[in-house]
This record gives structure tokens, sequence and C-alpha cells, in this order.
């Protein structure tokens, strides 16, 4: 079965190494990464979980 453009869509963005835009949303992504980081409390719930792996197992 051929599969359809929209499920090719991710592939093809892994694929791409450079992104042509404009001057405007250059600016706009350089300032977002110069912003400091804003407090995000699922992150930071996320963060602060302990992973699976991390916790004890129990014998047996």
């Amino acid at each position: 079965m051929p599969s359809s453009p929209t499920n090719e869509s991710p592939e093809v963005l892994l694929d791409r190494t450079t992104f042509t835009v404009s001057p405007e949303i250059y600016a706009e992504y350089l300032a977002r990464l110069d912003a400091p980081a804003q407090l995000n409390e699922r992150l930071k719930r996320t963060m602060s979980t302990k992973a699976p792996w991390d916790e004890p197992t129990s014998p047996g």
C-alpha cells in the first residue's frame, strides 16, 4: 500500500539539515534561544520524578 504524503512528512523533516526562513523568523528564533528559561511546572515535576529504573527492585 503506498504511503500518503502526510505519513512521510516527519521523515522528510528529520532528513533536512538546513531550513531556510525569513530574517524575521530567524531573529525570533534567536531571541527565544537567548531568552531566560521560564518556569514550567510540568517540566519541573517530570524532572523531579524518580525514573523507574532508579527505584530499588524487590527481590524475587
